[in-house]
């Protein structure tokens, strides 16, 4: 079995981008890795939050670079999906689940479908997600609907076998996941050239650049939207 980390940033943010992004791999890579991120953040830290480092001291871009080549040195495959809501906003405009369905929803439906096609035929995946219970009751739907129709192995089982919420700081193996999905914000997002987009590019860097899933252009994400999200809800009668 794969196992995923994931995070997400972005997902207040009006018309802005939301990331979801994480990290997956099987149970002797995650076992390695947890020694090896321990080690990097040094005796003072027990996890990392990328949201109360402290940017103007030098010692956060040491870390940042100690610790972004470990997912790969240990194995880890990158994970991500990206939107940005002004892309789909006026799809939505009419719907009563308006302000309930943002972008948080589309990337997990990217995010699930591209990780299940990219894994072994034989192998199932269990994806841990960081705490988010405003979405957590749709997630749970999609991903449910995600293991019933979704792709299976060859004895016929889902391939997405489990899935779970765990709250931040519960675990440093959603560490690696809140510095990802915060480099794609910073880069994507309205400080490309910042000194903290330059200080996150390490995380970028695992897997070569190479993982799985998608930034999704607004010709790509209108479909996902037309043809499957909304005629789901609608059919749900979601109310907001």
């Amino acid at each position: 079995m794969f196992t995923a980390y994931v995070d997400e940033t972005g997902h207040e943010l009006e018309r802005g981008w939301t990331f979801l992004a994480g990290f997956l791999g099987n149970e002797d890579q995650w076992k390695n890795f947890v020694p090896e991120w321990r080690a990097g953040l040094g005796r003072q830290r027990k996890f990392l939050h990328m949201s109360s480092l402290r940017w103007n001291n030098d010692s956060t871009r040491r870390l940042l670079a100690r610790l972004g080549p470990i997912p790969e040195e240990c194995g880890l495959r990158p994970i991500m999906a990206g939107s940005r809501l002004e892309d789909y906003v006026d799809l939505v405009s009419d719907k009563p689940y308006e302000k309930q369905f943002k972008s948080y929803l589309v990337c997990l439906h990217v995010l699930v479908i591209q990780v299940l096609r990219e894994i072994p035929d034989d192998e199932t995946l269990e994806i841990v997600f960081e705490e988010q219970r405003q979405y957590e009751p749709w997630a749970n739907l999609i991903l449910a609907i995600a293991a019933r129709v979704g792709p299976k192995t060859s004895e016929g089982l889902p391939k997405l076998a489990k899935w779970s919420f765990v709250p931040k700081g519960s675990t440093i193996m959603t560490d690696p996941s809140d510095y990802f999905a915060s480099a794609l914000a910073k880069i994507w997002g309205t400080e490309p050239r910042s000194k903290k987009a330059h200080w996150c590019y390490p995380i970028l860097k695992s897997g070569n650049g190479i993982g799985y899933g998608k930034i999704m252009q607004r010709d790509e994400i209108r479909p996902i939207m037309t043809e499957i999200v909304n005629p789901l809800l609608d059919r749900l009668n979601v109310r907001s």
